[in-house]
């Protein structure tokens, strides 16, 4: 089986059930050995366990309680979960070519397939400066966040 990979917080509520006698613990203990007694998003990391084939939860509502069905030694914590590309994030290296710089036409080696500008042209004043036609409207120096990126524009 491969491993399936859980981030600090679904990772502690799996890990208070790898913990609990028998693999098994009614849900409202579960959510109090996990810490999570106080925190709102405890039923979707129960929902995130479930999808992923780790637990199962039995009973009604009252009286529901969880089992575990995996194996804990296939189960590790990670920083982040691995992805391979979405429209937000940059793809694996199989993007990693040569391209020409929209700014100056010299071709340099580009990470992925946003990166459209060299190295060079983004130490030049012009690039840095605050006229910069590539900095996104709504930027400001104190919070640096820009409109584009919250979908908030002033």
């Amino acid at each position: 089986m491969t491993e399936i990979q859980l981030t600090p917080t679904p990772y502690k509520v799996f890990a208070a059930l790898v913990d609990a006698p028998g693999h098994e613990i009614s849900y409202t203990e579960l959510k109090n050995k996990s810490g999570m007694a106080d925190i709102s998003s405890f039923p979707r990391h129960i929902q995130e366990l479930v999808a992923k084939g780790l637990i199962q939860c039995l009973g009604n509502h009252r009286s529901r309680y969880v089992v575990l069905k995996a194996n804990p030694a296939d189960v590790v914590e990670v920083e982040r979960y691995s992805r391979k590309t979405s429209q937000h994030s940059k793809p694996l290296s199989e993007a990693v070519k040569k391209r020409k710089c929209l700014s100056c036409q010299k071709t340099f080696k580009s990470e992925w397939v946003g990166m459209r500008i060299c190295g060079d042209c983004k130490l030049t004043p012009a690039w840095q400066g605050a006229d910069n036609p590539y900095t996104p409207e709504c930027d400001t120096e104190e919070t640096n966040v820009s409109g584009l990126s919250t979908g908030i524009l002033i």
